[in-house]
C-alpha cells in the first residue's frame, strides 16, 4: 500500500488522466450498451463525476486553476478520436466543467473556513456558491439547445442535480483526518440502516427522502468521529446518485422536476451550512469543555453552568458536583466579596490578582482569576470566568522576597562597607556601614555622582582618585585601588580605606553599573605603621634596629658607588655595662641607654644614621664624607659628648665607650663586611684603652683569626684531655697543717705548659670554659679519694665562674661527678670572684643558699678588688674570704692602723666568717697575718702549684708542715 502511494505521488497528474478517461470511457459505453446514454446529460456519470471529485482532491491539490480545463479538452479529443457519440462527448464535458466548479468551491469554502470566518460571511459565501450553480446549470441547458436535440429544461434539472450530488460529497473534502479511529462502527452501521429504511419513501416523495436524509446525516455527525462520517458520507452520495438516475428510467419512481431539482441544491447547501454552524458549536463545546486551562462559567446568581476540564481537574471532582453550585462556595469570603463587588459594579471585563479556591480535598488552590460578562438583552447575563495558577508564580515571589531580604541583611549585615552605581556613576545603593562611613543615608546621596559622595585620595601624596567606577567599567574588570587609599566625608573626618570596584552585568552580559566593596583600614593601617617601626626601630630607645641598618647600609653602598664619595661605619660599646646593669638594676640600664642613644642623636647630621644593634652595642653610620680626616671629628666629637658622667637614680656614674671604624670602600665594599670589620675594631679599642676608638686594619683581621685558631686548639685539647689540674696547698695559719688543696688549670700542649691567662679568657669567650673546668675535676676526683682518706677534713677549693654558678646543667654534671667518686660536698669549696659575685648580686645569692644547702661551702676570691660598697656582704651567706695579694704585700710590719689586711680579718671576724690570705711568700707576712688572726694561709711560702703526683706525696707525708716549721725555726 505504502509503495503503491508513493508511486501515485510521483505520478499523480499522468494517472489521474488515465484514471479519468477510463472511468468515463467505460461509464459511456456502458450507458449506451445499456442504452442509457440517450437520457439527456447521462445522469449515470454523477460516479464517474464524484470518484473525479475525490481524485482531484488527492492527487491535484495545487493545479485546480489548470487542470480541469485541461482534463476537460484532452478527454473530448480522445472521445472525438474513438468516435463516440457526440452526446456523450459534450456530456462528459460538462460533467468535468461541473466538477471543476465544485472543486473550486469546496476549496474556497475549506480555507475561509480554516482562516476563522465568521458565520455571516460564510452563510454569503454559501448563498454565492448556490446561485452560482443554478446560474451554470441554467447557461448549460440553453446552450445544449444549439449542440444537441435536448430541451433547456431537462439540461438544467439533470445540471441541478448533479451540482448537489457534487457538493454533498464535497462535504467529505472538508473533513481533515488528524485521529487514528476505524472507518466502521456500530453507530455508523445504525445510522446507513436508517438511511437505507428511508429509500421507500423515495417512491413515494423524492424530495421528502432526500430531505429526511440530510436531516439525518446533519444529526449523525454528533454521534460520529471523522473518518466514519466521511464514510457515511460517500455512502449518502452514492445512494442519491442511484435514486437519481433510477428515476429517469423506473417509472414507479417520482421524479424532482425543475423545481424539486432547484429545491435539492438549496437543501444541500442549506444543510451542509447547518452542519458548518453545528460543528463549530460543537468545537467550541468540546475545546470549553476538555480545555486543559481552568475555564468556568456562572450565571446571574452566581452559579456554575459551564466547567473545563482543567476546572474540575483542579477541583478533583465530576461536572455533575459543581453544576448548579455557587461558585463561593469555594472561595473565602473575600475573593467572594470582591468577585461580586466587580459584578456589581458593571465591568465587563475585571481581574482580581489572587483569589483562593478550596478543592473538594480541602486543598487550597492559589490562582488568578481573568472575567468577562456576557450581557445579552434577548438572554441571561452569563460571566465567563478563566483561572491561572499561580501558586509557582508566588513561591517565586516568595523566594524571591525572600532572597532580596536575605540579601539586604547579608549586605547590612557584613563588615564591608557596598556601594553601588549605575551605569553613569551615580549612587544607586548603600548597606549601613558605607552610611556609616560617610555620614550619609542611601537616600540622600541617591543618583548623585560617585566622585561627589566618595571622594578618594593619596594618603601621602594627597592627590585626588577619580574616575574609578568608569575605568572599571571601560576595562569590564575589577579593580584595586593603591594601597594607601583614603576617603574624607562631609564632616572632614578622614578614613583609610582598602577596596576593589567591580562591573555589574545584566543576564545579557551588558555592563549596568559597579560595585565598590571597602573596609575602614584606619586603626589596622595605624597598627601597621607601628607594627613597621617597630620593626625596623628599637623599641627602648627607638633608634633604627639592625634590619633598617642593613637596608640604609645596602643604599648608602649604592650611593657612595654612584657618588664616589667615602662613608663610615662606627661600631660603638658601652665599657662595663654588664656591671652597671647587674649591680643598679636593669631599669637604670634601660635609662642608660636611653640617655647614650640621645646624646649620639644629638652630635649628627640629619643625613646620619644612629642604630642599635642590641645590648649596649650602637652602630653610627656617617654618610657622605668628603676628607677621611672628618671621621676623626666625628667620632672624637661622639665620645666626648656620650662619655662622662650620667646621673641614674640618684647615683652618679661615669660611662666610658669603646668605638671601631670600617670605612667604605677600603674596608669594605658590602653591608656584612663593613659591619664585621667595625665590629673587629672596636674589640680591639675595649682591649687597649677604655673609651678609645680604632680604626679597622688587616692586623685586627689576623688577631681575630689567631683567636680562632686558639679556640680550635682549645677543642683539639679538650678532646685529647691535655688539661691538667695543678693543686697549691692552704694551711692553717696557727698549726701550718694542710686543710684545703686550691685547684689551679694546666694546658700540656706537646711544646709546653700553659697557664691559666694563656687560655682561660678564650675559653670563656668560646663557652668552652664548663667543659675545660669538667676535664679538670674528673681528673682531680680520682685523687681526691684517695686523699680524704689520710685526711678527712680535706677540702678542694675549686675556682668557678658567675655563669657556671648560674648554670643548672653545669652544676648537675658536678654534682653527678661527686656522686660517683663518693665524695661528700663538705670537701669541695667554691671559690667566686668578688667582682663576677656582685654583678648578678640577686641571682647569686639564691643560688649561692641553694649551694650551702647541699653541703658545699663558698669562698669570694680577690676580695676587696670590686667597684661597689661592701654592704652586699650582709645579704650573702658564705664560709670564707680570701684576701687579695696585693694587700698581703702591703703589710706594714712596723705598724697596724694602714694594713687592709688586717682591716679585712676583723671584718670577716664580725661577720663570723674566715679568711685566707693570698699569695704569702714570706715568713714575716704568714707571722703578721696569724698574729691578726687569719685563719688560713697560701702561698710560694708554703708550696708552689704541683701536679697531683707531687701534691699527692705532701698530702700524704705531711711535708708541708715540716718544711713550714723549719722555715720559721
Amino acid at each position: 500500500m505504502l509503495i503503491w502511494e508513493e508511486w501515485m505521488h510521483r505520478n499523480n497528474i499522468a494517472l489521474s488522466f488515465l484514471i479519468v478517461f477510463i472511468a468515463y470511457l467505460c461509464a459511456a459505453l456502458l450507458g449506451e450498451a445499456f442504452k442509457v446514454s440517450e437520457a439527456p446529460f447521462s445522469n449515470h456519470l454523477i460516479l464517474v463525476d464524484v470518484a473525479c471529485l475525490l481524485i482531484a482532491h488527492r492527487f491535484w491539490q495545487g493545479s485546480n486553476h489548470f487542470i480541469f480545463p485541461l482534463l476537460v479538452l484532452s478527454l473530448t479529443f480522445c472521445f472525438w478520436l474513438f468516435s463516440l457519440p457526440l452526446l456523450i462527448i459534450i456530456s462528459v464535458a460538462w460533467h468535468l466543467v461541473i466538477v471543476g466548479l465544485v472543486y473550486f468551491l469546496a476549496t474556497k469554502i475549506r480555507q475561509y473556513q480554516i482562516k476563522g470566518g465568521g458565520l455571516k460571511q460564510l452563510s454569503l459565501v454559501y448563498m454565492l456558491g448556490a446561485v452560482s450553480f443554478i446560474s451554470l446549470a441554467f447557461v448549460l441547458s440553453q446552450g445544449s439547445m444549439y449542440f444537441i436535440a435536448i430541451e433547456p429544461e431537462q439540461g438544467f434539472e439533470h445540471l441541478l442535480q448533479t451540482c448537489s450530488v457534487l457538493f454533498f460529497a464535497s462535504q467529505a473534502l472538508s473533513e481533515n483526518d488528524q485521529h487514528k479511529e476505524s472507518y466502521f462502527s456500530k453507530p455508523l452501521m445504525l445510522i446507513c440502516a436508517a438511511c437505507l429504511m428511508l429509500v421507500p419513501i423515495a417512491w413515494f416523495s423524492l424530495s421528502s427522502f432526500f430531505l429526511l436524509s440530510l436531516l439525518l446525516f446533519i444529526a449523525s455527525r454528533l454521534r460520529l468521529g471523522v473518518n466514519q462520517f466521511v464514510t457515511l458520507n460517500i455512502l449518502v452520495t452514492v445512494l442519491f446518485s442511484l435514486l437519481l438516475t433510477l428515476s429517469q428510467r423506473v417509472t414507479s419512481l417520482s421524479t424532482l422536476g425543475v423545481s424539486g431539482s432547484v429545491e435539492l441544491l438549496v437543501l444541500v447547501f442549506v444543510s451542509l451550512f447547518l452542519l458548518t454552524v453545528l460543528l463549530a458549536h460543537a468545537r467550541v463545546q468540546h475545546s470549553f469543555e476538555f480545555s486543559q486551562v481552568m475555564l468556568v462559567t456562572i450565571d446571574e446568581q452566581g452559579k456554575i453552568v459551564h466547567a473545563s476540564k482543567g476546572f474540575t481537574d483542579a477541583m478533583q471532582c465530576n461536572f455533575e458536583d459543581l453544576h448548579g453550585r455557587s461558585l463561593s462556595e469555594y472561595m473565602s469570603e473575600e475573593n467572594a466579596s470582591d468577585l461580586l463587588k466587580c459584578g456589581a459594579q458593571g465591568q465587563s471585563h475585571f481581574y482580581l490578582p489572587e483569589v483562593k479556591l478550596t478543592t473538594f480535598s480541602k486543598t487550597k488552590l492559589s490562582l488568578s482569576l481573568f472575567a468577562d460578562v456576557i450581557d445579552d438583552k434577548d438572554k441571561h447575563t452569563q460571566t465567563t470566568i478563566s483561572f491561572q495558577d499561580i501558586s509557582d508564580k508566588l513561591m517565586l515571589t516568595q523566594a524571591l522576597s525572600e532572597e532580596k531580604e536575605l540579601l539586604e541583611v547579608t549586605l547590612s549585615s557584613i563588615g564591608d562597607g557596598v556601594i553601588c552605581t549605575d551605569k553613569a556613576s551615580r549612587i544607586t545603593y548603600m548597606n549601613p556601614v558605607a552610611e556609616a562611613v560617610l555620614a550619609r543615608l542611601t537616600k540622600e546621596v541617591k543618583g548623585k555622582p560617585f566622585g561627589e559622595v566618595m571622594p578618594l585620595f593619596h594618603e601621602d601624596t594627597l592627590e585626588p582618585i577619580e574616575r574609578v567606577t568608569d575605568d572599571c567599567m571601560r576595562q569590564r574588570e575589577t579593580l584595586g585601588l593603591p594601597e594607601l587609599t583614603c576617603i574624607k566625608n562631609h564632616l572632614g573626618l578622614v578614613f583609610a580605606i582598602q577596596d576593589s570596584i567591580s562591573p555589574i552585568y545584566s543576564k545579557s552580559g551588558e555592563i549596568i553599573g559597579s560595585v565598590m566593596v571597602f573596609q575602614d583600614v584606619t586603626e589596622s593601617r595605624m597598627m601597621s605603621r607601628k607594627m613597621n617601626h617597630l620593626a625596623h626601630h628599637d623599641s627602648l630607645t627607638g633608634l633604627p634596629n639592625r634590619l633598617l641598618l642593613q637596608d640604609r647600609l645596602a643604599q648608602a653602598c649604592k650611593r657612595a658607588d654612584r657618588n664616589q664619595h667615602v662613608f663610615a661605619v662606627i661600631f660603638i660599646d658601652l665599657d662595663k655595662f654588664k656591671n652597671i646593669n647587674d649591680s643598679l638594676g636593669h631599669d637604670a640600664g634601660d635609662l642608660l641607654l636611653q640617655e647614650v642613644a640621645h646624646r649620639l642623636n644629638r652630635g649628627l647630621r640629619n643625613c646620619d644614621t644612629v642604630a642599635r644593634m642590641g645590648g649596649d652595642e650602637f652602630v653610627i653610620l656617617v654618610d657622605s664624607i668628603k676628607e677621611r680626616a672628618h671621621i676623626h671629628t666625628v667620632i672624637e666629637k661622639v665620645l666626648m659628648t656620650c662619655s662622662g658622667e650620667y646621673e641614674l637614680k640618684g647615683i652618679q656614674l661615669n660611662v666610658t665607650l669603646s668605638a671601631g671604624i670600617a670605612v667604605y670602600p677600603d674596608d669594605g665594599t658590602n653591608s656584612e663586611m663593613l659591619m664585621k670589620h667595625a665590629d673587629t675594631a672596636m674589640y680591639r679599642a675595649k682591649k687597649i684603652q677604655k673609651s678609645n676608638y680604632q680604626f679597622y686594619n688587616s692586623q685586627l683581621d689576623r688577631e681575630v683569626e689567631q683567636r680562632i685558631e686558639r679556640e680550635a686548639e682549645l677543642v683539639k685539647g679538650l678532646k685529647h684531655g691535655q688539661f691538667e689540674p695543678y693543686f697549691q696547698a692552704i694551711v692553717n695559719a696557727k698549726s701550718f697543717t694542710l686543710e684545703k688543696l686550691e685547684m689551679l688549670a694546666r694546658w700540656q700542649t706537646q711544646d709546653k705548659l700553659k697557664g691559666p691567662h694563656e687560655f682561660i679568657g678564650i675559653a670563656e669567650e668560646a663557652g668552652l670554659m664548663n667543659k675545660v673546668t669538667l676535664q679538670l675535676l674528673e681528673k682531680a676526683m680520682t685523687s681526691l679519694v684517695r686523699w680524704i682518706t689520710t685526711s678527712v677534713n680535706l677540702q678542694l677549693s675549686v675556682n668557678l665562674t658567675a655563669e657556671q654558678l648560674l648554670d643548672e646543667g653545669f652544676l648537675d654534671d658536678f654534682e653527678s661527678l661527686l656522686e660517683r667518686y663518693q665524695i661528700s660536698p663538705k670537701n669541695i669549696e667554691l671559690e667566686i670572684t668578688e667582682t663576677s659575685l656582685i654583678a648578678n648580686l640577686d641571682q647569686m645569692r639564691q643560688s649561692l643558699e641553694v649551694l650551702q644547702d647541699k653541703g658545699f661551702s663558698i669562698a669570694i676570691d680577690d676580695f676587696g678588688t670590686g667597684y661597689s660598697s661592701l654592704t652586699y656582704l650582709k645579704y650573702l651567706k658564705f664560709n670564707t674570704l680570701k684576701i687579695d695579694k696585693k694587700f698581703v704585700d702591703d703589710l706594714n710590719y712596723e705598724s697596724e692602723e694602714d694594713d687592709l689586711a688586717v682591716v679585712i680579718i676583723n671584718m670577716a671576724k664580725s661577720l663570723g666568717v674566715s679568711t685566707v690570705a693570698e699569695g704569702v711568700e714570706y715568713c714575716e707576712q704568714a707571722k703578721r697575718l696569724a698574729d691578726a688572726g687569719c685563719s688560713q694561709l697560701q702561698g710560694y711560702c708554703f708550696a708552689k702549684p704541683m701536679p697531683i703526683d707531687a701534691i699527692g706525696n705532701m698530702v700524704e707525708l705531711g711535708t708541708v708542715m715540716s718544711q713550714i716549721h723549719r722555715k720559721m725555726t
